[in-house]
């Protein structure tokens, strides 16, 4: 009997000392610190564009022309068309001066066109589509204007001058 009692001590005191160890070298740890998180995100044209036109019927060449001053965002077009299936596609090169990757987003374009009674359709993309432009990268905004009317009678005007704005989000 005396040599159980001695056993269960022996077993409490083992217990106590393993507690004793265990809670010595359990602690708490509290970790304080800042984390600064910097960079540029600017996204720009970076001058005029360059317009291509193409006819399918008629004697006149469509006309058009793309105004960008570089370090802004938006460019003014002035686009002159003539018959039914006209298009003038301008190229406008914009850079990312930021150091973080932006992707094309979408683009605004001043007093719609698009509408059903305007003889003139806007469509604006990007070259590079929806993948990121790296830090001092460049691509291209693509802007289609096409004579879109179907009606039986010539409409009076087919010139217009919009601007647009193209808008561009960190890519992550």
């Amino acid at each position: 009997m005396e040599r159980k009692k001695v056993i269960i001590v022996a077993l409490l005191v083992v217990l106590c000392v393993v507690t004793l160890v265990y809670a010595a070298f359990s602690a708490t740890l509290n970790v304080n610190g800042t984390i600064n998180a910097t960079g540029t995100f600017a996204v720009t044209f970076s001058g005029n564009g360059t317009c291509t036109a193409t006819t399918t019927v008629g004697a006149d060449t469509p006309t058009g022309t793309a105004t960008a001053s570089a370090g802004t965002t938006t460019a003014t077009m002035s686009v002159s068309l003539y018959t039914p299936g006209d298009v003038v596609r301008c190229t406008i090169p914009v850079k990312n001066t930021g150091k973080l990757a932006a992707k094309y987003s979408t683009s605004t374009v001043s007093n719609s066109l698009t509408g059903t009674s305007s003889p003139i359709a806007v469509t604006v993309s990007s070259s590079n589509g929806t993948s990121a432009i790296a830090a001092n990268g460049t691509a291209n905004i693509l802007v289609d204007v096409k004579y879109n009317y179907t009606g039986t009678t010539q409409p009076t005007s087919t010139s217009a001058t919009f601007t647009i704005t193209s808008t561009y989000v960190q890519a992550i």
